[in-house]
């Protein structure tokens, strides 16, 4: 059984009965006592996090202007001081509707409009807020691509929700109030923006004491606490750079409150608590395929957490407001005088050290060590892992790097020979990012070095915990012992990534290992074990853990992910009606979900419904222009329907559109050789293992063709291949020894050329 499931993670991306007792910083509850903190909140993002839309915060041009994109069109009006919106999708009539906030304020500002069921939804054309001279003042589309109604990236799927995607983190004190039996939000927050309470535990409580002159017991969050550690950065004389003077590991509450919005985390529940860990609320990503290159910079939008835990500066005890003022947000300086605070400006800021014309951009530290990426089309984010710019990587496992972003013109290679002769005894071999990059491609290579990475406690947290979950991929004996023994690990990252690992067990050992973690002082962690040890029949494990797992899932079920989880509980724990129901409503929600599709049709061909399984998936399919999944699946099932040659295309559409996928590549070749077309399915396997050189599946399809085609040369190859993979197999080694007691190629079967 092939079940998706879905580990949500997200971010900032994108009549609801709103309170009205907002706590505003400039009003008498803050401001009276704290005017300076609140002359700077004033002028920050958070302040302008989100607004009613009126003409004090609308910054797009609504005076009667039309824009479209691909068949979308887009009408901004303005009538008696309300902003509207008339939109039009291809095909569709037009729909009138009124801004009801502006989201954001620089580069971008966004638009929200009210929907059905308690939702706003964001607009798809965004106000490039950046000045005229900088590419601005104009009306943009979010996304490049052509996106037709029922696309999940459509401005009115679940994915541009602004209740469940964006709205914790743009307000305070917020609660989705989302209701999964009625599919509907009753969204509430206590300020429209981000206010001090979102950061302050308890400043709301706090005021009204004031104000009515009560005892509050030396009231002080856990910021104002922070604040009062003992120690500082001090740099002595001739030292290059700043140590922090108190005790390491320095306690930095900041972090955690700043992570709540600024990482890529699926929520553990309804609305943010400062006063509560992050991991207690959150699940956090860690350095996934997709989100990170493997180097560990930043790749999607990962919102800064997960890069920073991994740089020289978090282990050094450097927090947020060391280099950005808590109110405003601003940084400190905004040349190299910011990390001048810590590091001697004399050993780095000189051209000696960066090799650039003093004072010029190349110069800057930031160009290097926090090279930009953009993302929302004309919003550049700094990279937050504070690494050194590594072209010799870029050549050898695709990684970016800040010489060849800037000198566009110049190769990896020039840049590589540039960075030898300027530090020569430089040693950064590059072996994590190496061991990441081919764990995450199932290279039996990597395990020396992953093994290497993981015990090593001078790697980052985040990175080692990234390395254990990974062990799935390439699993010996010893991963799997050190996986084991990093479940008691005094780092929550750590016994998540190693609880990950544990899906390599049978059910009964995956228990024994995991039940402890399921009292885990951490919430993320209980979670986590809990949604490994869904296969356990142990009544005693969902009576203490389901329930948060459950809880977990809900926060979600207003899109297709969390819905999704949902129905594979129920499966997994033998509720069988209670799944099909969840992957019915996950489709309702998000018809465009293409796991919702696959899982629901498989249900039900093991119900015996074959024909509404196939069904469900030519519908889809007819829908669906580019998802490989609901191709192969429906492939599949044509072949079970005897449709051979129909099934043929449809696998053949999986692979063209996602040729990296080796498990379409293999079903797809099995069935061409099946069909009797036996040359081009060899000469498609050995283009295949060139590019999925140990995958195992097709390594086993590849063995047992080329014997039969006496293919002595490839089939000795790719048994080498499955040893790397299963060096303890006795089976293999005494293979290769009968295939080396044969000539090369004895036999010439094939009716054209192979090589």
């Amino acid at each position: 059984m092939h079940i998706f499931r879905i580990f949500l993670c997200f971010g900032l991306l994108f009549s609801i009965g709103f309170s009205r007792n907002w706590v505003k910083a400039d009003d008498n509850s803050c401001a009276q006592c704290h005017p300076a903190q609140t002359a700077k909140w004033n002028s920050s993002h958070h302040a302008q996090a989100m607004a009613v839309a009126d003409k004090a915060h609308i910054l797009g041009d609504f005076a009667d202007v039309t824009i479209s994109h691909h068949g979308q069109t887009a009408v901004f009006t303005k009538k008696q001081g309300n902003f509207f919106v008339s939109m039009t999708d291809k095909g569709h009539k037009s729909r009138t509707y009124r801004i009801a906030y502006s989201f954001g304020v620089s580069p971008l500002q966004q638009y929200l409009v009210k929907t059905s069921g308690g939702r706003y939804q964001l607009l798809p054309f965004a106000w490039d807020s950046r000045p005229e001279g900088d590419g601005g003042q104009r009306w943009f589309y979010i996304y490049p691509d052509e996106l037709p109604p029922g696309d999940r990236l459509h401005w009115q799927q679940p994915l541009q929700n602004w209740n469940g995607m964006c709205a914790d983190c743009h307000s305070t004190g917020l609660k989705r109030g989302y209701d999964p039996e009625k599919d509907v939000f009753k969204t509430s927050f206590t300020a429209v923006n981000v206010s001090c309470s979102s950061c302050h535990a308890g400043a709301t409580e706090h005021a009204g004491a004031r104000q009515q002159n009560l005892e509050e017991n030396g009231w002080r969050d856990k910021l104002t606490r922070y604040k009062n550690d003992i120690g500082r950065f001090t740099r002595k004389p001739g030292e290059a750079t700043a140590r922090w003077s108190g005790k390491l590991p320095r306690a930095r509450p900041l972090i955690e409150v700043c992570a709540a919005c600024h990482s890529q985390r699926a929520p553990l529940t309804d609305g943010i608590d400062p006063s509560r860990g992050f991991l207690d609320q959150f699940s956090p990503s860690l350095l996934d395929d997709g989100l990170y290159f493997a180097d560990g910079q930043q790749r999607d939008e990962v919102y800064i957490w997960g890069s920073f835990l991994q740089s020289k500066m978090f282990r050094a005890g450097v927090s947020c407001d060391n280099c950005h003022d808590s109110h405003s947000l601003k940084l400190k300086f905004s040349d190299n005088r910011l990390c001048g605070q810590c590091h001697a400006g004399a050993v780095y800021d000189r051209p000696e050290h960066h090799h650039h014309d003093k004072g010029g951009e190349g110069a800057q530290c930031v160009s290097c060590h926090m090279p930009e990426r953009r993302y929302m089309v004309v919003d550049s984010r700094r990279d937050h892992s504070f690494k050194i710019p590594r072209p010799d990587l870029s050549a050898s496992i695709g990684v970016p790097n800040a010489c060849v972003s800037c000198h566009d013109k110049q190769t990896n290679s020039w840049a590589a020979k540039a960075l030898n002769r300027w530090f020569p005894n430089s040693k950064h071999p590059g072996d994590e990012a190496k061991a990441i990059y081919q764990a995450r491609r199932g290279n039996p290579g990597s395990r020396k070095n992953l093994l290497k990475l993981i015990q090593n406690k001078r790697n980052p947290v985040i990175t080692r915990a990234t390395a254990l979950s990974l062990i799935p991929n390439v699993a010996d004996a010893t991963l799997i012992s050190e996986a084991r023994l990093a479940l008691p690990d005094k780092e929550p990252l750590i016994r998540i990534g190693a609880a990950r690992a544990m899906v390599l067990l049978a059910p009964a050992e995956r228990l024994r290992v995991l039940k402890p973690l399921l009292d885990d002082k951490v919430k993320a962690v209980r979670v986590e074990a809990a949604r490994q040890l869904l296969d356990s029949r142990d009544a005693r494990v969902f009576k203490r853990a389901f329930d948060e797992l459950n809880e977990a899932d809900i926060q979600a079920a207003w899109r297709g992910e969390g819905r999704l989880n949902m129905a594979i509980n129920y499966e997994f724990t033998g509720r069988v009606d209670a799944a099909e129901r969840e992957y019915r409503k996950t489709l309702d929600i998000d018809p465009a979900f293409a796991p919702a599709v696959i899982n629901l049709s498989e249900l039900l061909r093991r119900r015996g419904q074959d024909q509404e399984a196939s069904r469900i998936l030519q519908e889809a399919v007819k829908g669906s222009n580019v998802d490989p999944s609901l191709f192969h699946a429906y492939g599949l099932s044509l072949i079970r329907n005897g449709q051979r040659t129909e099934a043929l295309s449809m696998l053949k559409r999986a692979i063209d559109v996602a040729p990296d996928n080796p498990r379409y590549v293999y079903v797809y070749l099995v069935a061409l050789n099946s069909m009797g077309k036996k040359d081009a399915a060899y000469r498609g396997l050995k283009a295949a293992l060139l590019r999925h050189r140990y995958d195992a599946t097709l390594l086993n399809f590849g063995i047992s063709i080329a014997l039969q085609r006496r293919d002595t040369e490839k089939a000795r190859l790719w048994v080498k291949y499955m040893m790397e993979l299963s060096p303890d197999n006795q089976g293999l080694t005494i293979l290769l020894k009968q295939i080396q007691s044969r000539p090369p190629q004895y036999k010439r079967e094939m009716s054209d050329e192979i090589d």
